[in-house]
């Protein structure tokens, strides 16, 4: 079994297991190829609401942000998700949550504006 393919299944296992809690997904992307990105984030989507989980991801990949914002729209889960961006500020160095609801990253997607 490739990496994608043992990535895949942990994520589910990891939904089955988390029943009634929460999950953490460290690098979403990591051996999953892009273009399956959107079907993954609705697999998701129905399980955790199934067996009620909250799920947490991380992020490097636009592709993913943008796959999550697709299936949100499609499985009509926008009120679900929220992405956190965090931001280094400038003259302190600290660093800054930016919360985005999937109207506001659906606008910045549309006007191809970086989210990650």
């Amino acid at each position: 079994m490739g990496d994608g393919m043992t990535h895949l299944f942990h994520i589910i296992l990891g939904l089955v297991n988390a029943r009634g809690g929460i999950l953490l997904i460290d690098e979403f992307e990591n051996g999953l190829h892009h273009e399956i990105h959107q079907q993954i984030w609705e697999l998701i989507f129905d399980l955790a609401t199934q067996l009620n989980v909250q799920v947490f991801a991380t992020t490097h990949s636009n592709d993913t942000i943008e796959a999550l914002e697709r299936a949100a729209s499609l499985k009509k889960y926008e009120e679900n998700i929220k992405l956190i961006k965090l931001k280094s500020v400038p003259k302190t160095g600290r660093i800054k949550p930016v919360e985005l609801d999937s109207r506001s990253l659906k606008s910045l997607i549309e006007q191809d504006i970086e989210v990650r």
